[in-house]
């Protein structure tokens, strides 16, 4: 493989793990771990397969190496995601994935992971063990604090500072602070050697707008001479309602293990049900959903706004039994004097003590509990969204569903469920928060057509 050719795929395999909701401190583990496989892989016997190779590939990494095994899970991971999905190789479909995955993970009943913050410490140690210089560090730093001044969301500082990272990698990391050139440089190569998607892309040039103008101070910032990423439109993956129930069977079959099982179960069908982003069903709090009006609210939500969607009457009963569960580990927390949990914006220094109270508390809490690096505290933290993620992806499998299902599917799934159902499109627009009806729209076009009228001039035949 040139080197042109790699630097695509690295991009390519980047803007996966992306997709897969691999958190942003992890994604350089996967490429490394990536690394590794590939060069192991062209050094194994030339009569050992590379599906055959890999177990004990795995093996060798715990029992021999001494390698932890949640780092042989992420191997696993990785290998998996590079020769099946974007290599689509046919050993790599022969693979009992699911089985490697379960083996090295270390404990299978909790989630895959904590949201824990860093502190401007760690980060600092980090950036100066990856060579990067004193100057550089604190412009960094200067960025991290800003948007934490700014009460960003903690997800849009990790993206935007790891872009940031990356173009300053670019050249000399001891060299000097990068403008306007380097970014425009930087965005081009994204999508001429790397090829992401016009939002990766989007996303990157706000997080360069952002740096330059409030971390260097130009007061003018004009990044428009760069190679724009080419635009496509791609139809939503759309689950029938047939597979819907397969999937939710699969998730309540489940879900009879208790625990975090129980909880993802729930979990899917609230976010079909209502049609919710996995970040904003996670999000979700006691207060959020009432009862008697018959409805759930989802709070600063994308584009921080606030709506109302639907909230099923199926799930009433479900819901009141999982806050009765929950009500426990509450009380658990509060006779642990722990500090309550996290609270949106200023509102802590408004509210003193509002984080303690039942109606602040996660409706789907984690089962630990986490640390908050920005206020040095120990907390109980919502769920994290990769559990969730690799939950629907298991019981698709297990539910037969012959689709790349991610758990965004039955929020696509839920508006064309209502188009079908006649609901007007000027409605289903305000329940998935769009700003613009012709990002809805995008729906009509997976429409099922009951009468047919439409299919192929071959049945007519």
């Amino acid at each position: 493989m040139t080197r042109s050719k790699k630097e695509e795929f690295s991009g390519r395999f980047w803007s996966l793990l992306v997709e897969e909701g691999v958190s942003e401190k992890a994604r350089p583990y996967y490429m490394r771990h990536l690394e590794r496989w590939g060069v192991a892989v062209r050094q194994r016997p030339v009569d050992v397969g590379k599906k055959d190779f890999l177990e004990g590939y795995l093996k060798t990494l715990v029992h021999t190496d001494g390698v932890a095994p949640f780092l042989a899970y992420q191997t696993a991971e990785a290998v998996r995601l590079a020769h099946e999905v974007l290599l689509q190789e046919d050993w790599a479909r022969e693979v009992d994935w699911e089985g490697l995955r379960s083996e090295y993970h270390e404990d299978r009943n909790e989630e895959p992971g904590e949201v824990v913050m860093e502190t401007l410490e760690k980060l600092e140690q980090s950036w100066t063990a990856a060579g990067f210089s004193e100057k550089k560090v604190a412009s960094l730093l200067r960025m991290v604090r800003l948007m934490r001044e700014g009460s960003y969301a903690l997800r849009t500082e990790q993206n935007y500072v790891q872009w940031v990272a990356r173009l300053m990698s670019q050249g000399e990391r001891g060299g000097d602070l990068p403008g306007v050139d380097e970014a425009e440089m930087f965005l081009s190569d994204l999508a001429v050697r790397s090829g992401v998607v016009v939002a990766t892309q989007k996303q990157a040039l706000n997080a360069l707008v952002f740096y330059l103008k409030r971390v260097r101070g130009m007061e003018q910032v004009d990044l428009r001479s760069f190679r724009k990423a080419r635009e496509s439109q791609r139809l939503p993956v759309v689950l029938s309602k047939a597979e819907i129930l397969r999937l939710l069977e699969a998730a309540e079959e489940e879900s009879r293990r208790g625990g975090l099982a129980k909880t993802y179960a729930l979990m899917l069908r609230v976010m079909y049900a209502s049609g919710l982003r996995v970040m904003e069903c996670v999000r979700l709090r006691v207060k959020d959903v009432d009862f008697d009006n018959g409805y759930v609210v989802v709070r600063h939500g994308k584009g921080n706004k606030d709506r109302r969607v639907p909230l099923a009457r199926r799930l009433m009963e479900p819901l009141r039994e999982h806050l009765a569960e929950i009500r426990v580990m509450y009380e658990e927390d509060r006779a642990a004097e722990l500090d309550g949990v996290f609270m949106p914006g200023a509102f802590e220094k408004k509210a003193p003590g509002a984080g303690k109270e039942w109606t602040w508390f996660w409706l789907f809490p984690s089962l630990k509990l986490s640390v908050d690096p920005r206020a040095n505290r120990v907390r109980r933290h919502h769920v994290h969204e990769n559990g969730v993620q690799r939950a629907m992806k298991r019981l698709s499998e297990q539910a037969r569903i012959d689709k790349r299902v991610t758990c965004h599917v039955l929020r696509h799934s839920f508006a064309t469920h209502l188009l079908e159902k006649g609901r007007d499109i000027r409605t289903v627009q305000e329940l998935l928060g769009h700003e613009s009806v012709q990002t809805t729209m995008i729906y009509t076009h997976v429409l099922n057509d009951p009468d047919r009228k439409s299919g192929s001039p071959l049945d007519d035949l």
